[in-house]
This record gives structure tokens, C-alpha cells and sequence, in this order.
């Protein structure tokens, strides 16, 4: 059983002050039990000042997480802010680990994480909760791919790193007292704990464009649909403008379906590059089919909403995480609270819950092979 305690401050500058405020809510010298791990989120500079640092020094407990552009727990909820997921058991073994530089590989890294994570488990792992950065040269997948190869399987769920400037430049992600922009960072749990697991995109009702083959695809360069280069068919859909996709289609959902039983899940294209290649931010494989949708603040909370409802409806749940793309944020206009609004009071009191903005979601899925994957434009939901 796991016992969750979250935390909150908006005190960025006094580094004394926030670490104190987010002890005393956490009381972690009454409420710790055998075995501890945290996972935070929190605006850039509480990682680069600080902050994240000295509270770990208090805690002596491992802590990983990633920097967002708006976060919301039991505590509080805001854009400046720091959130602190406090989980600690007697029956469960929790362990943490990072990665080194995933600048030039991915697989060596991340699996040697992984091992180095394994430490200290005598039963197989549960439970893996993912932070990891947001490096455009690698679609998410990847990430996904190779720790499922790693760990055979175990369920994978977390978020990638983001931030609210133009091109992303304070996405961190954290581990203990350190934090990087090529760094990946895992909880591993084992023992008495029993996760499951939610995800939605956007509402059937809003698919703009009826279903198009991928013909021709490397990797996270999607390059031919319906037999026509990718460019072509966008602009025959009214989708480029002066040779650029026009302002606002590298936030909409491609509902992508792999014709192999999976669920359908969302992928985001990002830009054109100069080959008129789309760079998307995760494979697109040939044969899958893909519908363009659209989103609305109105969709946005109400898938946001039916997912917490599902996720809520057992009863034993004490423990709630709950990631969403940062480009779910951007149909919600002015309104730039309206999901975490939402959240906040569909969960209330009812249990410990932490929801941070992402840069990409880690989240199952059933009926495929392979359940662990990787999301774009998706609101996902982890609970145990």
C-alpha cells in the first residue's frame, strides 16, 4: 500500500522559505514510512536556483521530475509554481535513477538507468514513473521502446520536460539535486502496488479530416500520405500557407491508427522541414492512418474530465498523476486555467493528485503488443 502526500508553494525567491513551506505540508518526519521517493514539477527556476536541490538535501528521499508550463496539486495549483508528490510505503520498494547525456545515444543510457534502478528490488518492478527531456532530434518512442526492451515490459508511465518560452530553451528535467536538458530519470516500484491506467485525445465529433494512409514514413519524418507528398496533401486540405503549415496545426491532434488492434493514439506534427517532410513528435509508421482534429477550450476540459472521472471510480485509488500536452493548453485561450481549474475541483479532497502541463506523455495502452507508448496532444492518467 502507498501512502501520497503533495505540496505546493509559489515562494520562488527565498530558497530557506520554500523549501520550509513545502516541509511543513509534506511532514515528512511523521508521515514517512519504510520506503520514500518524491516526484516534483515546477517552473524552471525552482530547478535552476535552488530550490529542488535544497529540499532534497532535507529529505535524504530521491526525487525526480521535469519542469511545465502550469502544474496543479491538492495544495495549490498555478503557472509559478512547485508541486511535490510525496509517495512512501512498508510494502513497496521504491528505487530512483538517471541517465547520463542522451545527446548522441539513447539505448546504452537508458538501459544502464534502468539496471542501475533494479538495485534493491526482489520482486519484478510494477511500475515505472518516466521524466524525461525534450530533445527534438528523438521521437519519444524511442524512449518508450527501449526501456520496455529493457525492463520486458514493465508498465511505463510519466511526461517529458517542458516550458512556456518559444522554443522550449528551460525544459528541464530533475533528479535529486541536479537537473539537465539530456537527462532521463526513472521511479521503479515493486511489492503491493497496482497501477492502472487512462488516456483521451479529442472527441470523435472533432476530427477535421476523414482518414489518410501514411505511404511513405522514416521513423518521425512523415513524407507521403495517400500516395502524394506530405506538403501536397496538406496544402490540398488548405493547411500551408506560403510554404509553412499554417500558425496553430503543430498544436492539433493526428489521430493515428496502426491497423495492428491498438487503441487509436494521438501524435502532433511539428514543423515542415526543408524537404517538405513533416518532423513529427513521434513515429509515424507506413500503413498506419491518420484524421486530423481540432480542439476547443470546451473539448479540451471535457475529455480532461471524463478521463479523471474513470480513473476515480475505484474506490481504493489513493494516488493520482496526471500529465497533459502542453498543446491541450493552447485551445484554451485566455482561459489558461480552465483545465487545471477543472481538475482541481473534480478531484477535491478525494485523493492525493499531482498534474503538471507536458512536453509528450508515457502512457499504456491496450490491445497492443507493445502497451507502453508514447503520446502527443493527450491528457493521461496514472493511478494506484
Amino acid at each position: 500500500m502507498v501512502k501520497s502526500y503533495t505540496a505546493f508553494t509559489s515562494e520562488i525567491d527565498d530558497v530557506e522559505l520554500a523549501v520550509s513551506e513545502i516541509l511543513e505540508q509534506l511532514e515528512p518526519e511523521k508521515n514517512c514510512l519504510k520506503n520514500t521517493v518524491a516526484v516534483v514539477t515546477c517552473y524552471y527556476e525552482f530547478a535552476v536556483n535552488g530550490i529542488i536541490a535544497e529540499l532534497y538535501r532535507k529529505l535524504k528521499f530521491p526525487i525526480i521530475g521535469t519542469t511545465t508550463s502550469a502544474l496543479a496539486t491538492n495544495q495549490g495549483f498555478g503557472h509559478l509554481g512547485l508541486a511535490v508528490m510525496m509517495m512512501t510505503s512498508d510494502d513497496v520498494t521504491f528505487t530512483a535513477a538517471s541517465s547520463s547525456s542522451l545527446l548522441n545515444d539513447l539505448e546504452a543510457p537508458l538501459t544502464r538507468m534502468y539496471q542501475n534502478a533494479l538495485e534493491g528490488h526482489a520482486q519484478t518492478p510494477k511500475l515505472i514513473l518516466s521524466a524525461g527531456p525534450l530533445l527534438l532530434n528523438h521521437a519519444g518512442d524511442y524512449y518508450v521502446d527501449i526501456l520496455g526492451k529493457a525492463s520486458g515490459g514493465v508498465p511505463n508511465y510519466g511526461t517529458l520536460a517542458i516550458d512556456d518560452t518559444a522554443n522550449f530553451e528551460n525544459s528541464y528535467t530533475i533528479f535529486n539535486d541536479t537537473f539537465a536538458k539530456d537527462m532521463f530519470c526513472i521511479i521503479v516500484a515493486s511489492g503491493n502496488i497496482h497501477p492502472k491506467f487512462f488516456f483521451s485525445s479529442i472527441s470523435s465529433e472533432k476530427i477535421l479530416v476523414h482518414p489518410a494512409l501514411i505511404t511513405k514514413s522514416a521513423g518521425n519524418l512523415l513524407q507521403e500520405v495517400n500516395g502524394r507528398p506530405l506538403y501536397d496533401y496538406l496544402d490540398a486540405q488548405g493547411m500551408v500557407s506560403n510554404g509553412k503549415i499554417r500558425q496553430g496545426l503543430n498544436s492539433l491532434p493526428l489521430l493515428l491508427d496502426r491497423a495492428d488492434g491498438s487503441q487509436v493514439i494521438s501524435k502532433v506534427l511539428i514543423y515542415l522541414n526543408e524537404d517538405g517532410y513533416g518532423v513529427c513528435g513521434g513515429l509515424m509508421p507506413e500503413g498506419s492512418t491518420m484524421s486530423i482534429g481540432v480542439w476547443d477550450r470546451d473539448d479540451v476540459v471535457a475529455t480532461t474530465l471524463q478521463t479523471v472521472e474513470r480513473a476515480l471510480s475505484d474506490e481504493n485509488v489513493s494516488t493520482l498523476f496526471m500529465y497533459s500536452c502542453y498543446g491541450r493548453s493552447l485551445a484554451l485561450g485566455a482561459d489558461i486555467f480552465a483545465e487545471t481549474d477543472n481538475v482541481s475541483e473534480a478531484v477535491a479532497g478525494k485523493v492525493s493528485y499531482l498534474f503538471a502541463y507536458s512536453g509528450g506523455e508515457i502512457c499504456p495502452i491496450s490491445g497492443s503488443a507493445n502497451p507502453n507508448q508514447f503520446h502527443n496532444n493527450t491528457f493521461v492518467g496514472c493511478v494506484f
